[in-house]
């Protein structure tokens, strides 16, 4: 199976069609939240469509998860056929839990504490804009950065999680090159 993972498209048309391309032969996707809005500190691109963002996202024939973002509201919900206002989701798959969150709430240690009760091996969010693969005590931290926003100097990205080759891989949407890989199990 296939993951793919992208997070903070806020509201880029173009973005969000290269990350899909990127994306195209994933079996499933999740999104860290903030799909639509802009932000209040981020700049408003040409490419800013929320509306036909949304038109794309509920055309999209796979499955989609999404989790609540900071900029996400009851107001987009109207606009999508699929759920975007719980903050955490859970992913089951082969004796692998996903916990996937926009990344405003919890610091490390926190997941870290929940992962102790709840038995998750993934934490997949976004929010800051810049990717991440990181394990601590055994809990595989994944952000894949922003293919619309990205900051931290990195390019915009998706993120790949491989569970057939057992790799996760970032990856810059503008040349296809991988910018971080990391393996799933130890």
């Amino acid at each position: 199976m296939k993951i793919g993972i992208l997070s903070d498209t806020h509201g880029d048309v173009q973005a969000f069609n290269m990350a899909l391309e990127i994306l195209r032969d994933t079996d499933l996707l999740v999104h860290c939240g903030d799909i639509f809005y802009h932000g209040l500190f981020n700049m408003i691109k040409d490419s800013y469509d929320p509306l036909e963002l949304s038109k794309i996202a509920n055309s999209i024939k796979k499955p989609i998860i999404y989790a609540k973002g900071n900029c996400d509201s009851e107001v987009d919900q109207l606009a999508l056929d699929f759920n975007i206002l719980d903050p955490v989701r859970f992913f089951f798959y082969d004796n692998n839990i996903l916990y996937i969150h926009h990344g405003d709430k919890k610091r490390d240690d926190e997941l870290l504490e929940l992962k102790r009760k709840f038995k998750f091996n993934f934490s997949l969010s976004g929010h800051t804009h810049i990717p991440r693969i990181e394990r601590k005590d055994g809990l595989l931290f994944i952000n894949p950065g922003s293919p619309s926003l990205p900051k931290g100097g990195f390019p915009p990205t998706v993120g790949i999680i491989d569970f057939d080759y057992n790799k996760t891989d970032i990856i810059n949407i503008e040349n296809r090159e991988v910018v971080k890989t990391g393996q799933l199990s130890i």
